[in-house]
């Protein structure tokens, strides 16, 4: 007995450790997500986060290295796409996908790094999805491998698509929507509905950071930037993010805030009444399930 117990005392110092480099790998993960898709020539900012009470935090690291596809930075392929860090900023890169669908599709990027004043290390990875599409989203959770992807079943008929697939100007924002079914590999799969709503403060190309107007008396009031996707799971359970948030969670006074994600418009044809982009970031449900979000438009100007 005296034999198992001072065996127990001696690994209970690895357990502890074991525990801690699990907990903490978990408290770690990539923004906009680990899973996320893009179109080609796309753009986006990939930064580590650090969950802190179950809020993101900008994540204190050191001795960085990364790769993309297995490859050191200085040994790229632009087949891949191409990645470069921030000046100075060692924890956070924009990576442009190649102009078309790569050989090898997601494009893998890694990360690894030890957390500030810790001794273990931790290897994070982003899956990058380089999507030719024109009107899809794509959700995938904090720590979940692979994600879903929400394709809109584009009708044949031009005029059908143009009252789908929509871009309307209405107090002081560009109202974008793309609805109607999903995609589906089996055409025996019932038909289930999925769309997705963006606001757009502006006229013209750029980025466009996610913002609220509004509190939790008046609810959410244009003009804004803003994202909303809706949608049937595999479960047939019908879902809806959204790009805003009232917090803290149940509080009677909550703070309405915004996000952290952008939409870029890409093309902004007036003469043929299109506009294009894609967006990216972090979305909440009405029952405060977080997921990240991704995906790319093309409507039709109103």
């Amino acid at each position: 007995m005296r034999k198992e117990v001072l065996l127990f005392i001696l690994l209970l110092p690895a357990i502890i450790v074991s525990a801690q480099i699990n907990s903490t790998a978990m408290d770690y993960f990539f923004f906009p997500g680990n899973e996320i898709s893009i179109p080609p020539n796309a753009r986006v900012l990939l930064s580590v986060k650090q969950m802190i009470d179950d809020v993101p935090a900008d994540a204190l690291l050191s001795n960085e290295q990364w790769t993309i596809d297995g490859k050191d930075l200085s040994s790229q392929n632009n087949e891949e796409g191409n990645f470069k860090l921030q000046t100075l900023q060692f924890d956070k890169g924009n990576y442009t996908a190649p102009a078309k669908v790569p050989p090898r599709n997601p494009v893998v990027i890694t990360l690894s790094f030890q957390p500030e004043g810790q001794k273990e290390k931790i290897i994070l990875y982003c899956r990058i999805h380089i999507i030719d599409k024109e009107n899809y989203f794509y959700l995938s959770g904090r720590n979940t491998t692979g994600g879903i992807l929400y394709e809109l079943k584009e009708s044949p008929v031009l005029s059908s698509r143009k009252f789908r697939e929509t871009a309307t100007y209405m107090n002081d924002q560009w109202n974008i929507g793309a609805n109607g079914f999903q995609k589906a590999e089996n055409d025996n799969i019932g038909s289930q509905f999925m769309g997705f709503g963006i606001g757009v403060v502006g006229d013209g190309t750029g980025i466009y950071k996610w913002t609220v107007n509004g509190d939790d008396k008046s609810g959410l009031k244009p003009p804004c930037n803003t994202l909303t996707v809706t949608g049937t799971a595999k479960d047939e359970s019908q879902f809806q993010y959204m790009s805003f948030d009232c917090t803290p969670h149940g509080d009677d006074n909550c703070k309405l805030v915004a996000l952290e994600g952008n939409t870029v418009i890409t093309v902004f044809d007036r003469k043929n009444k299109i506009i294009k982009g894609y967006f990216s970031g972090r979305l909440v449900s009405v029952s405060h399930q977080y997921v990240s979000v991704s995906g790319a438009f093309s409507v039709f100007m109103n």
